[in-house]
């Protein structure tokens, strides 16, 4: 059999097993997994000797060119990707981002256009804000290839919460059309009622941010969709969790025989609320905030049992200029953190390497369980023959300090920044074309395809 490439050598990372071997690509797609496989040319083959050869991993979670407080996230479809490449993303689902006055089916064609730059693989999610009725648009963006569908609890000074009759209306029309609801899950009044009090005493420092946004209104909203979700019968995903009771309430809802998934971001696993308290604490503004050490700790227990099924980076960035306008001002700066570059080192580093995670549950986790739950699986997330050629060749053993002038993200500003991690990718391919090289992007601009995703797997 005559392949395009073979990769020759590599612990190669399939399904719950490990085992030394080599993958055959041909024509975009995986043509062979076995040992001793011959390519055309030494020039086409790639050592994988030492490496583990995983499925391209995909952040199920994204905001390139995201407008957000009368700014826009500072990462477009083609440097976020470009820099996705570099921490082996091959596939990222974004979001729309409608006008008031547009449908559904509108917003999705609208935001494929800004997409086109992209150099991997793209879908989105659909951003709904309220739900009146819309039942021919689920259906519409369904057709495009549009499967799932993002709510808010929240942010209701700027009408993008859903309220809680139309949720439940839109969990049981979603879940009888096969789709899933993806929800942001904090309680809107707890967070007006907080932040109104911090303005008017003054309080509009950083370090004031977990309190206007506390850890209950987190888990108040996750159980409440929760059983607004089971009533339904919906199919949910709860988005970026972050807290002790929340992990609690997805275990008991699970329990509970709904369909039912979570996530949560590597900045929730590594980081706690101290970071507020440094010089310049503001720029590592994001929502939900940053926790404490008692959430961190359940949130890897919940990732190592199964309880939460995926980790996804939210990937929101901006330039510190962005963020000092509002250094005083904590209610007002753009929220958001780069990630999407860095999180398969920072997993892998904090979670395999420290005995967290085993390698195959780490490949689950940003790869083959995000497929699966939002339609992508089989072409996405496995190693399996006849399947999209979306390969890593990750080596455990390269590190690097973390520093944002040597990342590709389009910041100057990086959360982890003088962080020494190991394992990075050595080679990636995208659709059996490679399309990083030691260090070096090889792929080109617009190179990425929009994929119409399945119902169910």
């Amino acid at each position: 059999m005559k392949f395009d490439y073979v990769i020759k050598g590599g612990k190669v990372v399939s399904g719950r097993e490990t085992f030394v071997g080599d993958i055959g690509i041909g024509e975009g797609k995986i043509r062979a997994v076995g040992k001793d496989l011959k390519g055309p040319t030494s020039e086409r083959t790639y050592d994988a000797r030492d490496c583990y050869v995983m499925p391209g991993i995909i952040d199920s979670h994204t905001h390139m060119n995201l407008p957000v407080s009368g700014t826009v996230s500072s990462d477009n479809f083609f440097t976020g990707g470009r820099a996705g490449v570099h921490g082996g993303v091959t596939t990222i689902i974004d979001f729309t981002t409608p006008e008031p006055s547009q449908s559904l089916p509108e917003a999705i064609k609208s935001r494929k256009e800004e997409a086109m730059d992209c150099p991997i693989d793209f879908s989105f999610h659909g951003t709904l804000y309220g739900f009146d009725s819309k039942k021919p648009e689920i259906q519409e963006a369904i057709k495009l290839g549009v499967t799932s569908f993002k709510f808010f609890t929240a942010y209701g000074e700027s009408n993008r919460r859903t309220p809680d009759g139309e949720l439940f209306n839109a969990f049981r029309e979603i879940g009888e059309l096969g789709g899933i609801s993806m929800i942001h899950c904090e309680n809107d009044e707890i967070i007006r009622h907080r932040r109104k009090e911090l303005s008017s005493s003054g309080k509009k420092t950083i370090e004031y941010h977990p309190e206007s946004r506390p850890d209950f209104s987190e888990s108040e909203a996750v159980g409440k969709v929760i059983h607004l979700g089971k009533k339904a019968s919906g199919r949910l995903h709860l988005a970026h969790l972050t807290t002790e009771e929340s992990v609690e309430l997805l275990r008991e809802g699970k329990r509970s025989g709904i369909d039912l998934s979570g996530e949560t971001c590597p900045q929730y696993l590594l980081m706690t609320e101290t970071a507020y308290e440094e010089e310049n604490g503001h720029r590592y503004a994001a929502t939900p905030p940053l926790r404490q050490d008692a959430d961190r700790n359940a949130l890897w227990s919940g990732l190592e049992s199964g309880v939460i099924n995926s980790i996804a980076t939210d990937h929101c960035p901006f330039q510190n200029k962005q963020k000092d306008e509002f250094k005083n001002d904590f209610l007002n700066i753009p929220q958001g953190l780069p990630g999407i570059e860095t999180m398969s080192s920072l997993i892998f580093s904090e979670g395999v390497r420290r005995d967290r995670l085993s390698i195959e549950r780490m490949v689950e986790l940003i790869s083959t369980n995000p497929a699966k739950r939002f339609g992508l699986h089989p072409d996405k997330g496995s190693l399996t023959v006849g399947t999209d050629a979306d390969v890593v060749v990750f080596d455990p053993n390269k590190s690097k300090t973390i520093e944002a002038k040597n990342l590709h993200m389009n910041t100057d500003f990086n959360p982890y920044t003088g962080k020494t991690t190991y394992g990075w990718p050595r080679f990636v391919f995208s659709r059996g074309t490679p399309i990083l090289e030691d260090d070096q992007f090889v792929g080109r601009r617009g190179s990425g395809k929009w994929i119409s995703r399945k119902l169910k797997d």
